[in-house]
């Protein structure tokens, strides 16, 4: 068979499946890791990517291929999504240093440290930003400002229209800048 036909083939196979398991239009087993899942994912990039088949396929063929590959790469980024909601990074023991703070990010009002909860920050910003914000926590909890710095500003780029990500940037820079 030649690409094409093999293109047409599994296009054709992906749209009849409807709307299914991300795993049975990625064509892995239930239950299978990330790294299945990206293989699985980058072997029908290299396949079906539309860009490879613009010239020899009709506008129809074309759109068929688009639409199974859009498929499948949503179905590759849910079963990503849902593997980094499940994975937690697992809780150290090792003691911080002393001028850490503890499981709290800088304090947001100028009176006192307070934890945030993990539903009040969740509802004030988008998952990825939340990622980031979670790093931020634990690069305090080791005392790294700068790392804090970092993944705090990742996490704006994120989600850019979350105030409490810019305050708690403000504050852990102000940190830095004292010298703590």
């Amino acid at each position: 068979m030649t690409a094409r036909t093999d293109v047409l083939l599994w296009a054709n196979r992906i749209v009849r499946k409807g709307s299914t398991a991300p795993n049975q239009l990625l064509e892995i087993r239930d239950g299978a890791g990330l790294d299945e899942a990206q293989a699985a994912f980058h072997k029908v990039a290299r396949m079906a990517h539309p860009d490879l088949h613009r010239v020899s396929l009709s506008a129809e063929e074309l759109e068929m291929v688009t639409t199974a590959y859009a498929r499948v790469a949503g179905a590759y980024q849910e079963l990503r999504m849902m593997r980094m909601q499940t994975t937690r990074l697992p809780r150290t023991s090792v003691k911080p240093p002393a001028n850490a703070p503890v499981n709290k990010m800088p304090d947001l009002s100028p009176s006192e440290q307070k934890p945030i909860g993990p539903a009040g920050v969740a509802a004030q910003m988008a998952p990825k930003a939340l990622i980031y914000y979670r790093k931020a926590e634990n690069a305090l909890r080791r005392g790294d400002l700068t790392g804090a710095v970092l993944q705090l500003k990742m996490a704006i780029a994120a989600d850019p229209l979350s105030t409490l990500l810019r305050r708690a940037l403000i504050e852990v820079e102000s940190e830095m800048a004292k010298g703590g």
